[in-house]
C-alpha cells in the first residue's frame, strides 16, 4: 500500500469566521528593526527586501516598495536628506535608523487614497504567504502651521479582503471611536468629521514633534491574519490660516509578526497480521489487516485552537473493511484507535470520532462490532490546543478484501 500526503489548509475570512488563532509564542515571533540596518540612499522607483528573524532562528522574508504619485518617482530631499533612505534624520529616539520616507509636495494632499501628492509604502510578505499580529512601529506624525500636517493612512490586506488596523501611541490614544488625542501626542487617531475628517485607518498631526523624539510615535497592527500592510502618507488640506505646504517625513522603526499556522496531514500504512503469517512478519495480501497512521502537524510558529482545525477526515478506499474492535487485540490498548498526542497539547476522546456510510456526506453512523463493510470514512475531532511546531498521530485498523 502506498503513502498518500493531503495538505489541510486554514481558511481564511473576515469577522466570526477567521479561525481562531491561540497565542504566538514570544519565542515564534518575528522582528526586525531598521535601527540595526545599515544607512543607505534607496529610491522610490525599487523595492527592497528585509529579513525578520525569531528567537527559534528562523527566518521570514518581506519586501518594502514605494509609489509616488501613482508613479515610480526619483529620490526627493527632505532636510537635506535623500529620501527614502535609512538613516537618523527620524526615529524615536532610543534607536539609530529609522527608514525614512517623505517628499517635498507642491500641493496639499486632497484624498490620501488617491494617486495626487501621496508616498505610498507597501510591506508584503509574498505570494502565498499570509502573517498574523503584524505591528509596525511609525515615527513623527506631527504638524508644523503653514509647512505641513501629517496625513497617515494605513491599511492591511490578506486574500479574504482588506482591514483596518489597531493604532495606538506610546500613552493609549488610540483609534477605537471617534478622533481621539493626547496632550503628549502629536496627533489625533479614529474615524471623526471635525476638526479632521479622517476614517478609523488614519492618523492626522496635530501638533509639533522633534525627528528625534516619541512625540509623534504610533503602533499599527492587525488582529487579521495579512499578506500586505500599505502606508499611504500625504499632506491634510489647508486649514484656517495656512496658505503655504513644504516638506514632510516620518520613519518606519520595526516590524513584528508571527507566522500563520500550516497544517499538513500524510497518511502512512503498516501491515498488522495476514491469513499465512498472523501477526509474524505479515505481508500486505487480500485478507491482511493493517494500520493507517494519519500525522497532522501544526508548523509556522502559531498555536492553534482545534476548535477551528478544518475535519479530519479519512474516505477508505473500496477494496477496504474498517475494523470496529481493539485496535492492537491483546496488547495495551482497548479502542477501536489509537491516539499519540506527542508534545502537541492535542486531546482526542471516543466520542470525537464519528463514522459514514455514505462516503462522508454525514458522519451519523454507528459501527457494528467487528469488521463492519458499511464504514466508508471516518471523521476525527481533537480538542485543547495544537502547539506550534508539533504533530500528533490518529490510527486506525481496516482489512484488505
Amino acid at each position: 500500500m502506498r503513502t498518500a500526503v493531503r495538505l489541510l489548509t486554514l481558511a481564511l475570512a473576515t469577522g466570526s469566521a477567521m479561525p481562531a488563532l491561540a497565542d504566538c509564542p514570544a519565542a515564534n515571533r518575528f522582528s526586525f528593526s531598521f535601527g540595526t540596518a545599515a544607512a543607505a540612499t534607496l529610491r522610490y522607483d525599487s523595492s527592497y527586501s528585509y529579513t525578520a528573524t525569531n528567537g527559534l532562528g528562523q527566518s521570514q522574508s518581506f519586501t518594502v516598495s514605494f509609489a509616488v504619485n501613482g508613479t515610480a518617482s526619483p529620490n526627493t530631499t527632505v532636510g537635506g536628506v535623500s529620501v527614502p533612505a535609512i538613516g537618523n534624520l527620524i526615529t524615536d529616539g532610543t534607536v539609530t535608523n529609522n527608514l525614512v520616507i517623505g517628499a517635498i509636495f507642491g500641493a496639499r494632499t486632497t484624498s490620501i487614497t488617491g494617486a495626487t501628492n501621496v508616498v505610498a509604502t507597501t510591506l508584503d510578505f509574498g505570494a502565498g504567504v499570509v502573517v498574523r499580529d503584524l505591528a509596525v512601529q511609525i515615527n513623527d506624525i506631527d504638524f508644523a502651521a503653514n509647512q505641513y500636517r501629517d496625513w497617515m493612512y494605513v491599511s492591511g490586506t490578506s486574500p479574504a479582503g482588506t482591514y483596518v488596523p489597531s493604532i495606538v501611541t506610546p500613552w493609549s490614544t488610540d483609534n477605537g471611536a471617534g478622533a481621539k488625542t493626547n496632550a503628549s501626542s502629536s496627533m489625533a487617531l479614529g474615524a471623526a468629521t471635525t476638526p479632521f475628517s479622517q476614517t478609523a485607518n488614519e492618523g492626522v498631526g496635530t501638533g509639533a514633534s522633534a525627528n528625534n523624539a516619541a512625540t509623534g510615535t504610533l503602533t499599527a497592527s492587525f488582529v487579521q491574519p495579512v499578506r500586505s500592510a500599505t502606508f499611504r502618507y500625504g499632506n491634510y488640506p489647508f486649514t484656517t490660516g495656512e496658505n503655504t505646504t513644504g516638506q514632510q517625513a516620518y520613519g518606519i522603526q520595526t516590524v513584528a509578526f508571527c507566522r500563520l499556522p500550516t497544517l499538513t496531514m500524510t497518511k502512512t500504512s503498516a501491515p498488522w497480521s495476514d491469513p499465512q503469517n498472523g501477526t509474524t512478519n505479515p505481508k500486505l495480501t487480500p485478507g491482511a489487516d493493517l494500520i493507517y497512521t494519519l500525522t497532522v502537524t501544526n508548523s509556522n510558529d502559531s498555536n492553534l485552537a482545534t476548535a477551528d482545525l478544518p475535519a479530519i477526515t479519512d474516505v477508505l478506499a473500496s477494496t477496504l473493511t474498517y475494523y470496529n474492535g481493539d485496535i492492537d487485540d491483546a496488547g495495551p490498548l482497548t479502542t477501536n484507535f489509537e491516539f499519540v498526542p506527542g508534545t502537541s497539547g492535542v486531546t482526542l476522546t471516543g466520542a470525537g470520532v464519528t463514522y459514514s456510510n455514505n462516503g462522508g456526506s454525514t458522519y451519523a453512523y454507528t459501527p457494528s462490532a467487528g469488521y463492519d463493510t458499511n464504514v466508508n470514512a471516518l471523521r476525527f475531532a481533537p480538542g485543547g490546543t495544537f502547539a506550534a511546531n508539533t504533530s500528533f498521530q490518529l490510527k486506525f485498523r481496516v482489512r484488505i478484501k
